[in-house]
């Protein structure tokens, strides 16, 4: 995780596996971003978001936890009734036009799940070569964390394929 603190723009996978060790770094992803006077989008299901909430609340007062804005991961990824790379390339550019009005910097970090679907890889290869293709754009520093017990060999190499960097549970 110190790698990332260094980050100041990029498009990051995180394979991970512990749920303790993944709500450290979530944390830990949002003080730092919090020190460097940005804001955090946090695109994640609402069982892991309380308790993100709940640890934020212990080292941060209320001015600080404005800065951090939390979506759910269902209503984000499934905004038109199931994965498609369009609800998220309709929904990121309005949340980080709100934060680039004020000239703010904004980093993201969604936790990427899914239901069982037909096609799942392939809709979520896409939607990652384009949320590339935003991130290098929007010059914003953004990390797509994925469980690694769920996600397959192959479609791992294929999400390395629209990532600068790569990050795993030591």
């Amino acid at each position: 995780m110190n790698e990332l603190q260094s980050l100041a723009k990029g498009h990051v996978l995180y394979f991970f596996r512990n749920q303790e060790l993944y709500l450290s770094h979530v944390e830990e992803y949002i003080i730092t971003g919090i020190k460097l006077n940005e804001y955090s989008v946090i695109i994640e299901n609402d069982r892991l978001t309380s308790m993100i909430k709940h640890r934020l609340s212990k080292k941060l007062d209320d001015h600080c936890l404005q800065k951090v804005v939390f979506i759910n991961n269902y209503d984000f990824y499934y905004a038109k009734g199931d994965f498609r790379v369009n609800s998220i390339f309709d929904y990121l550019p309005k949340v980080l036009d709100d934060y680039s009005e004020e000239n703010a910097v904004v980093r993201s970090w969604a936790h990427v799940e899914w239901r069982d679907e037909e096609e799942i890889s392939s809709k979520l290869l896409a939607s990652e070569e384009e949320a590339d293709a935003i991130v290098s754009d929007s010059r914003i520093l953004s990390v797509c964390a994925y469980d690694s017990e769920l996600a397959s060999d192959d479609f791992k190499a294929g999400l390395l394929a629209c990532h600068n960097y790569l990050l795993c549970d030591k």
